[in-house]
């Protein structure tokens, strides 16, 4: 019975160990780390993509997603660094300005959301954005109308959505619906 018992415990041990390699493979640092590590390439392109046709040359976006420790050991990791030709900077998102931020995070998310719905199939989705180009000057808004348009060609939305209290903003949709004291017009 004992011979038979260490027989049992010994395939409980090996499938325990299979579960255990397939638990590391498939977590953080195994199929996950590896999705990011694929990401990151196609996100550089379609953020750029984006900043470049819209914006111009000025910013480039890079995503690192390893870093280098301090004793040369690579960790995993998620830096978004900026280029910044005209002020001849290389840096991280924080030193940017609120426009600044605006801008570089748009064309992040709206990168982000291209390789989203290439990944997951989508068809004809909408775009929303609520207020997301507040902190726009009025010379950067028609640049970020632009890049709203590209993004949704990228994806072939149906609609892109967009809140917006500023007239000029307001004035680059090709329809407009206005809710004001409970009243509701469409104007196109």
């Amino acid at each position: 019975k004992a011979k038979a018992l260490r027989v049992d415990l010994a395939a409980a041990e090996l499938e325990v160990s299979d579960w255990t390699r397939l638990a590391a493979d498939l977590g953080r640092k195994g199929l996950q780390a590896t999705l990011v590590d694929s990401a990151a390439p196609e996100l550089t392109r379609a953020t750029n993509d984006l900043l470049h046709t819209c914006f111009g040359p000025r910013w480039t976006v890079t995503y690192e997603t390893q870093r280098v420790n301090g004793n040369g050991s690579v960790s995993e990791g998620y830096d978004v660094r900026i280029i910044d030709t005209e002020r001849g900077r290389d840096g991280v998102v924080e030193d940017l300005s609120d426009g600044e931020r605006t801008i570089i995070g748009e064309a992040a998310s709206l990168a982000l959301t291209e390789l989203a719905c290439k990944r997951a199939g989508f068809e004809n989705p909408t775009l929303i954005r609520d207020e997301s180009g507040a902190a726009l000057s009025p010379e950067k808004r028609p640049m970020w109308v632009a890049m709203l348009r590209r993004a949704a060609r990228h994806v072939n939305a149906d609609r892109v959505i967009v809140i917006s209290h500023s007239e000029d903003v307001q004035e680059m949709c090709d329809v407009r619906m206005r809710v004001a004291g409970g009243q509701v017009t469409i104007e196109a």
